[in-house]
């Protein structure tokens, strides 16, 4: 299994308070790192916010933890150490960000968690998807739900053609392989 979808894992109250605190930070343009710097670009055109791990928002890393951890347990096994810091993504209508994978030399990351903060009905068309054998069409799962698979999966987030569309991103690190 490439990817695997867990429910619940936030609360419509949850996801509310998620959103508010990405509001609270800033969003801004979204930015794609070249092989030695942030830039703005064309392949990302959405607005993000960065959570830091404060005490008012332990409980979010915590519970992504959690959430990383058993789905690593339960399908991939890979050596996770720890979680990066979280990002909040907005989508509007024209809004993507293109094929791409979360991986990259010294990153460690191992698995990408992208958490549906909004309820289906918030937009129309538009999502995550996968490029993987056995993998067809848009993950749209429920309000709260997350979505994890191996950071090296080559995915994409398609615009909505209306609405907005809201997730969370967890990366969950582990040592770089040699």
């Amino acid at each position: 299994m490439l990817a695997r979808t867990l429910p619940g894992v936030l609360s419509p109250a949850d996801c509310e308070i998620v959103k508010r605190a990405a509001l609270e930070a800033g969003l801004s343009r979204s930015m794609v790192r070249t092989s030695k710097r942030l830039k703005a670009s064309h392949q990302r055109t959405s607005y993000q916010a960065v959570l830091p791990r404060t005490p008012e928002l332990e409980w979010l890393y915590e519970r992504m933890l959690a959430v990383g951890r058993k789905g690593n347990a339960e399908h991939w096994r890979f050596a996770l150490t720890g979680i990066e810091t979280l990002q909040v993504l907005r989508y509007r209508p024209r809004q993507r960000f293109k094929w791409h994978h979360d991986v990259a030399p010294g990153s460690g990351r191992k698995l990408t968690c992208v958490v549906s903060l909004v309820p289906p009905g918030s937009y129309w068309r538009g999502g995550l998807e996968l490029m993987a054998a056995h993998q067809d069409g848009a993950f749209a799962p429920l309000q709260g739900s997350a979505t994890l698979f191996p950071s090296y999966i080559m995915h994409r987030a398609t615009a909505p053609w209306w609405g907005e569309r809201w997730a969370l991103v967890a990366w969950f690190t582990g040592p770089d392989m040699v």
